[in-house]
């Protein structure tokens, strides 16, 4: 049962280091190319274990790390993991998640998609992310963007890196 809860924590980790990459983007100077650059350490908050009836297992996690260009951030990560499909092989299943990344200058929200795959190291799970800039808030009300996420469930670390446009930026 604990390697179970792993796993999941681990991908939410994943998502909110993804999310946390995300904001670090749209906070970067023009010269950066608006790069998103983001690392979380996440645990799980709450989890709703419905695998054996449903299939799917749904869990909350927390979290601390930075957002480049934006300084310190926390996550929180809602995350509902289809376990009755295996896209990567036996002990794989597929995430679908929203991430909360809070900073000083306002919240960014991101929206990510994972498949979780088991690797010789552990589980590890690979994410797409965009950017819903209407639900964001702040310096990043009205963003866009997209990019790719990471999440190592063994050390429940996740980083996000990608594209953050600013609303408002002149930049491309």
């Amino acid at each position: 049962m604990k390697n179970r809860l792993k796993l999941p924590l681990l991908v939410t980790g994943l998502i909110a280091l993804v999310s946390g990459f995300a904001m670090h983007g749209s906070a970067g100077a023009a010269t950066d190319g608006n790069r998103l650059e983001a690392s979380f350490t996440e645990s799980a908050a709450s989890i709703t274990n419905r695998i054996a009836d449903l299939g799917t297992f749904q869990l909350i996690n927390t979290g601390t790390g930075t957002l480049e260009g934006f300084g310190p951030a926390t996550i929180v990560l809602g995350v509902t993991q289809d376990r009755s499909v295996e896209p990567c092989g036996p002990g794989s299943w597929t995430n679908a998640a929203t991430r909360r990344i809070v900073v000083a200058a306002g919240v960014l929200m991101i929206r990510e998609l994972a498949h979780v795959c088991q690797t010789a190291s552990g589980p590890m799970a690979t994410s797409t992310w965009t950017v819903d800039g209407a639900s964001s808030s702040g310096a990043f009300a009205g963003a866009g963007g997209s990019g790719e996420g990471r999440v190592d469930l063994t050390t429940r670390t996740s980083t996000l890196s990608g594209k953050l446009k600013l609303a408002g930026s002149s930049d491309d």
